[in-house]
């Protein structure tokens, strides 16, 4: 069946909840899925402070070598949904599943603050997310920390090799690069733990243009050349357009509208998708 969008409280359903729960999988895109969100709320409880919810009921699929865009304002609940995939907030309801070895869907546990290897994380601020103590090639190849030495100095020079930067980086620490170089730094580092889902959160927002347009064909190339899986967070709506091959626009914790990039883009549904896209500079779009 071919990928169609939707709406919330319209028609047709999201198509996670017209799937089997167990084996096997196809995600919206027509491809295997590897991972599946079913049902999935946060709830926060801050100390002294009214608990609330960040995210309400959310299902998805995220398919093999796809990228899928999670688009929405700050405080839309994109940043929290992407730290459950990764594994660092469990969920108060919902299930996520992750793709086996075999392709088939499997409930995975979340345990607060301990992440998963195969789905690793890019965050936004790259100087809070590298030790600033450490340098370069050790930062990357925390994820082969089993290996000796040489070798984990070694694989940290192919895997910096794979996001454009040299071996002479190898040797600096994080205050010595720039934005965007130590963004490719967290991209590598993602990559030496071999995951099949990366989840990048605003990961270019914080970047001149120049820069963000050569780490967006990084991430672009990462699924081409290695089969990896995007989950990409943005608020940016011509980010989101020109790298996700489908799009889900979140609103106060809720996906509102999901389908393909360029129809959700040319003929948005819901009224929120159409505010966010009207924003958007005529010369941008």
């Amino acid at each position: 069946m071919a990928a169609q969008s939707w709406i919330a409280n319209g028609s047709p359903a999201p198509e996670s909840q017209l799937q089997h729960r167990s084996g096997q999988q196809t995600s919206a895109s027509g491809r295997p899925a590897v991972i599946a969100v079913d049902g999935l709320s946060v709830v926060y409880r801050p100390p002294g402070r009214p608990a609330f919810k960040a995210v309400t009921d959310v299902s998805f699929e995220l398919g093999a070598q796809e990228i899928l865009g999670v688009l929405g304002e700050s405080g839309a609940g994109k940043s929290t949904l992407g730290k459950v995939v990764a594994g660092f907030i469990p969920p108060a309801t919902g299930e996520l599943r992750v793709a086996d070895g075999n392709g088939a869907l499997q409930p995975r546990r979340v345990s607060a603050g301990h992440g998963f290897r195969d789905i690793q994380m890019v965050f936004q601020e790259s100087a809070t997310a590298l030790d600033p103590r450490l340098r370069v090639w050790r930062a990357v190849s925390e994820g082969v920390s089993a290996r000796g030495k040489a070798e984990r100095s070694d694989l940290a020079v192919e895997f910096l090799g794979r996001v454009g930067l040299g071996p002479a980086y190898a040797r600096r620490r994080p205050s010595e690069l720039s934005g965007g170089e130590r963004q490719r730094v967290a991209i590598a580092r993602a990559l030496a733990a071999e995951p099949t889902v990366i989840v990048c959160d605003e990961a270019v927002s914080s970047l001149d243009v120049s820069i963000r347009a050569v780490l967006l064909n990084i991430l672009a190339g990462l699924r081409d050349e290695q089969g990896i899986s995007l989950l990409f967070i943005s608020h940016d709506v011509s980010v989101v357009g020109h790298l996700a091959d489908r799009i889900l626009v979140m609103y106060k914790g809720a996906i509102v509208e999901s389908g393909p990039t360029r129809q959700v883009i040319e003929s948005p549904a819901h009224s929120y998708t159409r505010q966010l896209i009207s924003a958007v500079p005529t010369l941008e779009r």
